[in-house]
């Protein structure tokens, strides 16, 4: 997983980092209330990155700690964070495979991001969160399904500063997503996520002390036209939100 750091290091540079709470941010925080109410909740988020969505969350009165593994992305978001808010946001630079962050927690969250590693280093991962929210909490992890990694090859956008193309590594069941800026093409970072079913994902979950309880489909380009569509049915969704809940949690088997 050498690749991560640089990677979001060179999405930094090349400005294309968030620089304010945003309306999808928001989004993403009235998602976690979708699925477990409104609380307030303590939450874990991972992979936070500028802690956007950990800020939409504290205005919704939850108290969250933020973890980023890029300390420009950290630094970054410190500015962010307003002065008086109904909730808290803590944010820490740390490699979340490693970092004594405390608990238990309510509630972890990792949007966007889940599946940078191996099969062993996700059930690693997996097994903290375990750790972290105990019997009575809740995870709530946004997983890439293969499918539409497949549907993507070939296709890509681009911005003002830089470029991206989409590929799709069959045989290792990985969606490749290559970046470069406009005026280097040949210096490219490319990120590499392992997309699970949620068949596959019951059979990773073996073992974490983790079940899943429930998926709710995420949205998606219709690479036809390219329109996207916070909405589509499973099997052509980017995403699917996965609630996690540990097995001994008292609705749990």
């Amino acid at each position: 997983m050498d690749w991560i750091a640089g990677f979001y290091q060179k999405q930094s540079e090349w400005g294309l980092s968030s620089s304010a709470v945003r309306p999808f941010h928001r989004a993403r925080a009235a998602r976690m209330e979708d699925a477990l109410g409104s609380g307030p909740f303590r939450v874990l988020e991972l992979g936070a990155g500028a802690g956007e969505v950990a800020i939409a969350m504290a205005e919704r009165g939850h108290d969250v700690v933020a973890v980023d593994l890029v300390g420009e992305r950290i630094a970054a978001g410190e500015g962010l964070i307003p002065a008086d808010m109904p909730g808290r946001v803590t944010l820490h630079q740390g490699d979340f495979y490693t970092i004594d962050i405390g608990g238990p927690f309510d509630v972890v969250c990792y949007w966007d991001g889940f599946g940078v590693g191996t099969d062993p280093d996700q059930r690693r991962l997996l097994g903290r969160i375990a750790d972290w929210i105990g019997a009575q909490g809740h995870a709530l992890i946004d997983i890439y399904t293969p499918w539409y990694a497949a549907a993507s090859a070939g296709h890509g956008h681009t911005f003002e500063s830089a470029a991206r193309e989409y590929g799709f590594d069959a045989a290792g069941c990985r969606w490749l997503d290559s970046w470069w800026a406009r005026d280097a093409p040949e210096d490219r970072v490319t990120q590499s996520l392992r997309c699970y079913s949620p068949a596959d994902l019951r059979l990773l979950l073996e073992g974490t002390g983790l079940v899943l309880i429930d998926t709710i489909a995420g949205g998606g380009t219709d690479w036809s036209d390219g329109s996207w569509a916070d909405e589509r049915p499973l099997g052509i969704a980017m995403s699917y939100q996965a609630h996690l809940r540990s097995e001994s949690a008292p609705s749990v088997g």
